[in-house]
């Protein structure tokens, strides 16, 4: 057989059908690429766009992008705080700035810095002196107090640079009277003084008017005036009353309370120590104890005469006997308030006051401001009463009276307290009002 006889025979038809599905599966081939290449291209689209939002929708990426956003209202925010707290600090140290000058010649003074605003003060000798000057620094607040005392606190010898200054003085009589306005009459050669208020002992007679001239309200320098006794000039606004205290001239002291012991019994029932003057509710006090026999159960020390220094064996004496006295007999004498008052009050001695006016222009009632803070203590009007008095007192059982004492104590305590902020309060207002 011939070789091109077994070879196969391809028809051009059969030929034509292999190209074109040759053909058909390169179309299908590439449009499949095609496709794949697009949908790859749209889903790295879609990925890239949702890690974007995701990005910006980020808790974190969200304060990055508003921070960057509001970073120029951020930073005048922080500025503006800045500035308010600088304003503060600025005011704060303005108040700081404010600095008092107390110059005291008289012991309300005294008792005040140290029984009241709770100060301490420095003895100096002073140099070409026979005297001392005590000094003191405290700072309430915004303000910044410097305290002096001393028979050399005199117009010649103080600072000249005063802006703010508290004169304490003192005017019981009228040679401290002339005094006393002398000292008001030269405040005109401070001549950077702004602010200056008064602390006064005025007459034991209040006979005070004599001060009016100086207040503001009638064309004078002081802004306040703090006084002492029942004086019907008290207004509560410009003129207020002021208490008395202790006398720190003869070295009372502050009294350590903690040193107490309110619950412990003590040795007198009362106690009755004082210049008795003739003719005087002193001298009928003590015919009253000497005809009931008080003195079994009170102690009883007098004297004649009036001495201005107390010795220092005598001052302690006094001390330990109104800490071992349930009463102190107050009796009256130029006026009802008197030292005795306070000193008793500061060992917990219940002070037994004669309840009556004195002679002069005081108020009607007596001892205004211990009765305005309620003062816890016993009151009567004449001392025929005083028999009945201690026999109520005989019958209270310790407890009641260790009570009483805690009770008077307490009270003393609040009462300074109230007043520091009363002497605060005036400061304030009257010199620095906001």
């Amino acid at each position: 057989m011939a070789l091109s006889a077994m070879r196969p025979r391809v028809s051009l038809k059969r030929l034509s059908i292999l190209i074109g599905a040759i053909y058909l599966l390169v179309s299908f081939y590439w449009a499949y690429v095609l496709l794949s290449q697009k949908s790859s291209d749209t889903s790295e689209a879609r990925s890239d766009k949702r890690a974007q939002d995701s990005r910006i929708l980020s808790p974190v990426n969200l304060g990055t992008t508003q921070q960057r956003h509001h970073e120029p209202a951020k930073e005048s925010n922080i500025s503006k705080t800045h500035d308010v707290l600088l304003a503060k600090n600025t005011y704060s140290d303005a108040k700081e700035e404010h600095a008092v000058e107390i110059w005291s010649r008289a012991g309300v003074g005294q008792y005040t810095w140290e029984h009241i605003l709770g100060a301490t003060l420095e003895t100096r000798q002073q140099a070409d002196s026979q005297y001392t000057l005590s000094y003191g620094y405290k700072k309430e607040g915004h303000i910044a107090f410097t305290f002096r005392t001393g028979h050399d606190v005199l117009p010649s010898t103080v600072p000249r640079d005063v802006e703010n200054l508290l004169l304490v003085l003192n005017a019981r009589a009228p040679d401290k009277v002339d005094f006393a306005r002398a000292w008001l009459d030269n405040l005109d050669a401070f001549t950077r003084l702004r602010n200056v208020g008064l602390m006064l002992i005025g007459s034991e007679q209040c006979q005070n008017s004599w001060v009016l001239q100086y207040m503001k309200s009638h064309g004078g320098p002081l802004r306040f005036l703090l006084v002492v006794y029942d004086t019907l000039l008290v207004d509560g606004r410009e003129i207020l009353q002021w208490p008395l205290g202790v006398a720190t001239y003869r070295g009372f002291p502050v009294v350590n309370i903690t040193k107490l012991n309110p619950s412990a019994s003590r040795r007198y029932r009362c106690n009755f120590m004082a210049t008795v003057y003739p003719n005087s509710s002193r001298e009928t006090l003590l015919q009253v104890i000497k005809k009931n026999n008080l003195a079994d159960y009170c102690y009883v020390k007098t004297r004649e005469s009036w001495t201005a220094t107390e010795q220092e064996e005598t001052r302690l004496e006094y001390e330990g006997i109104l800490a071992q006295s349930d009463l102190t007999l107050s009796p009256v004498g130029m006026n009802t308030e008197c030292y005795r008052i306070y000193e008793a009050a500061s060992y917990g001695s219940v002070p037994v006051v004669e309840d009556i006016t004195t002679p002069g222009e005081c108020a009607s009632e007596p001892l205004r401001l211990l009765k305005q803070y309620n003062a816890p203590f016993i009151y009567i009007k004449d001392w025929q009463q005083l028999p009945q008095v201690l026999l109520e007192e005989s019958k209270k059982s310790p407890r009641e009276i260790s009570q009483r004492r805690e009770e008077l104590l307490r009270w003393y305590g609040q009462f300074r307290i109230k007043l520091k902020q009363v002497f605060l309060d005036t400061i304030q207002k009257s010199f620095f009002p906001t």
